[in-house]
């Protein structure tokens, strides 16, 4: 009978195990969009710069492993400081040097410098180089350290209880923003907000639709313009460049397709031509960029209501016809021992 058990047990697994992982194959995962975002960076000035590089490294792959998405520009971040307990020179041939150092990981808040969570950890290290000892030094540290672990799992716990409690804040000053053109960083500010934080991800979502809105809409009317001012100095081709920024669905879309129209009624034979041709660009592109929103699987992340290729078109095209700015980065405040 027990045997008879056994066997009926094993067909079962056989015949199920394929269906479980397909089902493990088929179930969504969660992108970076949807995670909460970690920022790797190596502060402290003491540890070697050849070192610095590979420590961001493995504190990205630690944020990775542990749920998070490592990103470059996410206002809390996981850093490391270094203290060296010891430094020897090896009796060998040829002399080494070792290096006992004890490696203090945080993850906190770094614009106002709150510190969440912290885990220390000794690490020995030889090389040739100073450097080269503390680089070996670093490749012992394990990315799945429990501690490590733990330390991430305390810090997103504090990171989710601050887009709880400050959610009126982000986004008053994605407004703020909004105001003052800073279109794409305010989109940034809204959609860093995690989908495990719901009803603030809600907001958020909704909020960035709007900016999103007013973003096609003031590139749609600043490419209006320039093209205006080309038509009328008779500049067909620079007529058509900044036509072709306008966004399909940015409010002025209709003046602009009244004025390519105007324009292309005036034209001769061969302005025609060359005009046609760009306008034939602008189609072929609005066709691609609406064809991957529509066969691409749309995520459940706060990416707004967009795909990327829309967004990208519209960031493209706010280039051309606005200032070049440089992307605002963080300036972080990691106080005191890297924080308060």
């Amino acid at each position: 009978m027990k045997n008879f058990k056994f066997i009926l047990f094993s067909l079962c697994a056989l015949f199920l195990a394929p269906h479980v992982m397909k089902a493990q194959e088929e179930a969504p995962r969660m992108d970076d969009k949807e995670r909460i975002a970690l920022t790797a960076v190596v502060l402290d000035e003491s540890i070697p710069a050849g070192a610095r590089k590979q420590l961001e490294n493995k504190m990205s792959q630690l944020a990775a492993k542990n749920g998070c998405a490592a990103t470059s520009n996410s206002r809390f971040v996981i850093t490391c400081s270094a203290d060296v307990l010891t430094k020897d020179i090896t009796p060998t041939a040829p002399p080494m040097h070792a290096y006992t150092v004890m490696l203090n990981f945080y993850v906190g808040d770094g614009i106002e410098g709150r510190l969440f969570s912290s885990y220390s950890i000794e690490s020995k290290g030889v090389g040739q180089t100073p450097d080269k000892a503390y680089i070996n030094a670093l490749k012992s540290v394990r990315v799945n350290d429990p501690g490590l672990k733990s330390m991430i799992e305390t810090g997103k716990k504090e990171i989710i209880a601050y887009y709880n409690t400050q959610c009126d804040l982000i986004i008053t000053e994605a407004r703020s923003m909004a105001k003052r053109q800073e279109f794409s960083a305010a989109i940034d500010e809204l959609t860093a907000v995690p989908s495990v934080c719901e009803e603030c991800y809600r907001r958020a979502l909704a909020e960035s639709e709007i900016v999103y809105q007013a973003w096609r809409d003031h590139v749609c009317l600043l490419a209006l313009n320039k093209a205006q001012a080309a038509w009328a100095n008779r500049d067909s081709k620079a007529a058509a460049e900044a036509l072709s920024l306008v966004p399909v669905d940015g409010a002025c879309y209709k003046d602009a397709c009244t004025l390519r129209n105007q324009i292309a009624a005036r034209l001769d034979a061969k302005e025609r031509e060359e005009w046609d041709f760009k306008m034939q660009q602008y189609e072929d592109r609005i066709a691609a960029t609406n064809n991957n929103y529509s066969t691409a699987p749309q995520s459940t992340g706060a990416t707004a209501q967009h795909s990327e290729a829309q967004r990208a078109a519209v960031r493209e095209a706010s280039q051309a016809v606005m200032p070049a700015q440089p992307a605002p980065q963080p300036a972080y405040q990691i106080k005191g021992k890297w924080f308060k």
